[in-house]
């Protein structure tokens, strides 16, 4: 196969990492975090690369139909929350928002 895929292998590795793993881990042991589960991580950054509500503009899965840049994206938004449960909460509300104007 070729390096393109395999280096966007590895961005979709990288993504699911932090949203599967990484984070519902820290919201076990930070209750500050606004969600735990894996696919609320993936709306709040999906939703964040976006700049909206991500479906509207992005066709699903996100893994597939996303830019490199979009995954990237994603990616440095899961690494901020990871680092910092105040971004997760005001990214949260920012991706609610979306759903509620939709």
């Amino acid at each position: 196969m070729n390096e393109r895929f395999h280096q966007r292998r590895r961005l979709i590795d990288e993504m699911n990492r932090l949203a599967e793993t990484v984070l519902p881990s820290r919201a076990t042991e930070d209750h500050r975090y606004p969600v735990s589960d894996d696919h609320c991580f993936k709306r709040i950054a999906f939703d964040a690369a976006a700049g909206g509500l991500w479906s509207a503009s992005i066709r699903r899965p996100f893994y597939r139909y996303a830019t490199d840049e979009e995954v990237r994206t994603a990616i440095r938004i899961l690494e901020e929350m990871a680092d910092d449960p105040e971004r997760a909460i005001s990214l949260n509300r920012a991706s609610l928002s979306y759903r509620r104007t939709s």
